[in-house]
């Protein structure tokens, strides 16, 4: 007891560990060096720290606030690490062990960091967001400047037909699907679906502006509007099918958000919409799911059903994963048999993190992972409903994670390298890291406590 009081004296230093986050946010959001043994390192001395220097706060708030949001990150990162796909992946070379050790010391001490900056009065979420925009605004950048000296502008129509050779080997995606990234330190041709990655993260600030006042808040508004011209402009100038869902995807996000705040009358028109995709998007995994346990005649003998649940494209590479989900694959998968008497294959990545989890993570792995994301809506709820914070930053906190986990969702694809062999699953890369950071401060930092000026907004509502 009387150490502890003793290091409640370095809480007048949080300032200085606090002004350390960000710059080790900084390095996350740029992807520096492209090695997730250093972020997971970087995140855990983070933690270490903060937790050093607050310890006096922690024993006075609590961290009851926290405790069931870890418990999903917790499972999800147990189960992950000691899974079948990674101690596979593991023995064939494609990951270390510092990788997979690095899967809970990495993610857990960035999730439980979200708590302790809420309680860190001298950390500011603005800031976070100028520091994280800053980075994605960086990489983009490059990654335009070198799309643009290696192929021009528009190269993706101009060029759409052409293909690449490298080192004698001719790639099997078109030029049109690629395009240049910085991985580590040097720049590899990567899926289309990689490159616009961080510039549809760097174009959700355009829901900042509509909540700036462009004369009082000057400065502000034209920073995030040269954050949102970039993210645009990287997108236009490569352009991709990829890209225009990005633009797309984060106007309707922040439209949506717009309408709520501006007409309280629309709030239940929005939710009533949203949850009904949300139902209709459960109805057709289950449907999906028992058409892969049993076979249903009635849908493979009827063409539109047949095309929608087992030939189209997206199913054809869901279906795999989910077959006889809860025999063989329940706590996770590495290969498959393609026919009688043939060699196992290596499953590759959807391209789809929901469905990814099924196989790195197992069922239990993918429902944690699920109810970590149910509890990150409920935090959201909480904070657009509390008037803690600018309505600005608010919206776009929610703008940039539901643009994450929605892109995520479609074009997720862990396996993104044209030339190079490149195995990197949700959880071991660093702007999960950001998105998990940003969900912990956001459901620590409105706790309950809150519950009456709750009720009365949503009366107000």
């Amino acid at each position: 007891m009387k150490f502890i009081d003793k290091l409640k004296g370095l809480n007048k230093y949080s300032a200085a560990i606090s002004f350390l986050s960000l710059e080790v946010f900084a390095i996350l959001a740029f992807s520096f060096s492209g090695s997730y043994v250093l972020f997971g390192s970087l995140s855990l001395a983070v933690f270490l720290l903060l937790l050093l220097f607050n310890i006096g706060q922690i024993k006075s708030s609590g961290v009851s606030t926290i405790g069931l949001f870890m418990i999903p990150v917790f499972l999800y990162t147990l189960l992950t690490a000691l899974g079948i796909y990674s101690r596979g992946h593991v023995l064939l070379g494609n990951f270390s062990i510092a990788e997979i050790i690095f899967v809970p010391l990495g993610l857990l001490p960035i999730a439980f960091s979200g708590y302790l900056l809420s309680i860190d009065k001298t950390f500011k979420i603005s800031t976070f967001l100028l520091v994280i925009y800053g980075a994605l605004m960086a990489i983009t950048i490059i990654n335009l400047f070198v799309n643009l000296v290696n192929f021009g502008a528009f190269y993706t129509v101009i060029y759409k037909d052409y293909s690449m050779y490298y080192n004698g080997q001719l790639s099997s995606t078109l030029v049109k699907d690629m395009a240049y990234t910085l991985e580590g330190f040097k720049f590899i041709e990567v899926k289309m679906s990689h490159y616009v990655l961080y510039p549809g993260l760097l174009f959700s600030s355009i829901a900042t502006l509509p909540f700036l006042s462009p004369k009082k808040e000057t400065k502000k508004f034209v920073i995030y509007g040269v954050f949102a011209f970039v993210g645009l402009l990287a997108l236009i100038l490569v352009p991709s099918k990829i890209g225009l869902f990005a633009i797309i995807f984060n106007l309707v996000i922040a439209g949506l958000v717009l309408l709520c705040k501006k007409v309280p009358a629309s709030r239940k028109i929005v939710k009533v919409t949203v949850g009904a995709i949300f139902v209709l998007g459960v109805l057709l995994f289950l449907v999906m799911f028992i058409n892969q346990q049993a076979n249903i005649s009635f849908i493979s003998n009827n063409a539109l059903l047949n095309k929608f649940f087992n030939t189209n494209r997206f199913v054809r590479i869901y279906n795999p994963l989910i077959n006889h989900l809860f025999s063989d694959k329940f706590l996770g998968f590495i290969y498959y048999i393609p026919g009688e008497g043939m060699d196992p294959v290596l499953y590759d990545l959807s391209g789809s993190f929901f469905f990814d989890n099924f196989m790195t993570s197992g069922v239990i792995g993918n429902i944690a992972f699920i109810a970590m994301m149910v509890f990150s809506i409920f935090g959201f709820k909480r904070y657009f409903l509390s008037e803690k914070g600018e309505f600005s930053i608010k919206s776009t906190l929610f703008t940039l994670v539901s643009f994450y986990f929605g892109y995520s969702f479609l074009f997720s694809d862990g396996q993104y390298g044209i030339f190079y062999d490149i195995r990197k699953p949700i959880y071991l890369t660093s702007t999960f890291m950001i998105v998990l950071f940003i969900c912990a401060y956001i459901y620590s930092s409105n706790p309950k406590v809150e519950n009456k000026e709750v009720v009365n907004n949503e009366k107000q509502a």
